[in-house]
């Protein structure tokens, strides 16, 4: 009798739907950009702070300071150029014959201050990027190569290669889908789609389960794996900071995670009726099986994760406030200063909102 009920509990395991667990099992991934009070290490007070080997670029407004040794090149893109270089300690200096370019080489540092100029560094350098009293710190910047990066508030995030980082204003609207992404399942001898062309199977070899590969993380502690799910949830969109505001979701066919990290507690959720809803151990919510519906969140301190095939929203922040975003996904998203810009479907962008109003120093 303990046999066959052993057998007919694994059965039962097995019929259950394939969504039903990834909507819950995959929110066990660690977000990779929590708030500062969740992570030891460094942080910074600086829009945004990059600390490595490698390459640096930043293209837009605001001071820079870049501090190392290597090649720094310098752009002013600005129509009254009013872009002022000062630099200290470098051993060369080269400007370009149509006097575009200026090139910084040898160690030493370099205090930017414009409008519109871009900045590129190649070496082992330490750049900041903040506000100035003339200026507010707007722009894109890129990094590749080995060492770490910060955006105001947060904790110091790995490069990547070619990683996108953007330094902007609220609002945020975003205009997002897509179907695939990875995620913890369990079962053996699934087919679980394609992968860059080849079939990623999990399956038996001389009698022991198969590992999916290092690449995905391969068998966790308690048995499930970390596999590509063809199906699957595929835009990501994420606010820490915590942040403080509204978002409103227009139409959103997925899941959403969020936190209450007030004081107060007076985060409000808004979502249709009938709604699955599960709380997790840290105290986060998560709102599932969401089918092309409405949701509406506002509070004055919360975290938010959104995991969708489709999600249609906007953020607008409390005045004042400042908050740190990220997308990843088919499709565009807006702020006070870009419009229309790819998300793109791997690295995405991490973004800093800045509190709308003047310069400060």
């Amino acid at each position: 009798m303990r046999k066959v009920l052993l057998i007919g509990g694994a059965a039962a395991l097995m019929a259950l739907p394939a969504t039903g667990l990834a909507d819950d099992d995959v929110e066990r991934v660690k977000d990779p950009d929590p708030t500062a009070e969740e992570g030891a290490g460094a942080t910074t007070t600086k829009a945004l702070h990059a600390d490595g080997r490698g390459g640096f670029r930043y293209e837009g407004s605001g001071g820079t300071v870049v501090t190392g040794r290597g090649v720094v090149r310098v752009r002013d893109l600005s129509a009254g150029k009013d872009l002022v270089a000062t630099p200290s300690g470098f051993g060369k200096t080269r400007t370009s014959k149509d006097g575009i370019w200026t090139a910084y080489i040898g160690e030493g540092g370099l205090v930017l201050d414009g409008s519109s100029y871009r900045v590129t560094a190649f070496g082992r350098f330490e750049s900041d990027v903040d506000p100035t009293a003339a200026h507010q710190a707007t722009g894109h910047a890129r990094v590749m190569g080995r060492g770490e990066t910060i955006l105001k508030g947060g904790v110091a995030v790995p490069f990547r290669a070619g990683q996108r980082l953007l330094l902007s204003r609220g609002p945020m609207a975003v205009d997002l889908s897509g179907r695939g992404a990875y995620g913890w399942s369990r079962g053996k001898g699934e087919r679980k789609g394609k992968r860059g062309g080849k079939a990623d199977r999990a399956g038996t070899r001389g009698g022991k389960v198969e590992r999916t590969g290092a690449r995905r993380g391969g068998k966790h502690a308690n048995g499930m794996r970390w596999r590509w799910h063809r199906r699957a949830p595929g835009a990501t969109w994420r606010l820490n900071g915590p942040a403080a505001g509204t978002v409103d979701m227009s139409t959103i066919t997925g899941r959403v995670r969020v936190w209450d990290r007030s004081a107060a507690k007076d985060l409000s959720v808004s979502v249709p009726a009938g709604t699955r809803s599960r709380t997790l151990a840290d105290g986060s919510v998560v709102y599932s099986g969401l089918q092309a519906a409405k949701v509406v969140l506002a509070g004055t301190g919360f975290r938010m994760k959104v995991r969708a095939r489709d999600v249609e929203g906007l953020f607008t922040p409390a005045a004042g406030t400042l908050a740190r975003a990220f997308v990843r996904g088919k499709g565009t998203f807006d702020t006070a200063d870009v419009t229309d810009m790819r998300a793109g479907t791997r690295g995405g962008v991490r973004i800093l909102l800045q509190p709308v109003g003047a310069a400060t120093p």
